[in-house]
């Protein structure tokens, strides 16, 4: 049996056959890519045979994704819940966290987290560096680290962002009461 190798991989015949079922197909050319019509039908009974192989296992390999992303997300959502019962402390050795210094990132959760309302990024920056007055004293741009933070904390939904007057203001997202 012939298999086709392509970038050290093993293509099977149902992933070539896929490619071919497409309504266009781009060629290289030396002068550029250029579309062309549907490729005739397979005729070779290797090539069919590759087509099926490429096929069959690009079908594993996305099942195994999906199956490692699950797990993925559950490993992540259960070291989130212990880091809440616990604290971070749990995450780290005593030996980590008497040498580690707080990062920015956990800076802004904690003033955040404190503030009672919603804080613009001026405010979260004085208050950063009234309570951490380590935080300004390092070099580099400390309020575009402080608005980076702020919008991965967004991304992240952990923090939420509106507008109010023309000024943008972030708080801690309040978690719905699941009593």
């Amino acid at each position: 049996m012939r298999v086709l190798l392509v970038g050290d991989e093993r293509l099977s015949h149902t992933a070539l056959a896929t490619v071919q079922s497409a309504p266009e197909v781009i060629t290289p050319t030396p002068t550029g890519d250029v579309a062309t019509g549907p490729l005739p039908p397979v005729c070779d009974h290797n090539l069919q045979m590759v087509v099926e192989q490429v096929g069959d296992q690009l079908r594993q390999l996305t099942l195994q994704r999906q199956r490692i992303d699950r797990r993925i997300a559950i490993l992540k959502r259960t070291l989130k819940g212990l880091a809440l019962l616990y604290g971070d402390v749990l995450l780290r050795t005593p030996e980590e966290v008497a040498e580690r210094r707080l990062g920015i990132t956990h800076a802004c959760r904690l003033v955040l987290d404190r503030a009672d309302t919603p804080l613009s990024a001026r405010e979260v920056y004085a208050a950063l560096q009234e309570e951490f007055p380590d935080f300004s004293r390092t070099p580099g741009n400390h309020r575009a680290s402080l608005f980076t933070i702020l919008n991965r904390l967004t991304k992240y939904g952990e923090i939420d962002t509106f507008l109010r007057n023309g000024s943008r203001f972030w708080q801690k997202r309040q978690q719905p009461d699941t009593r």
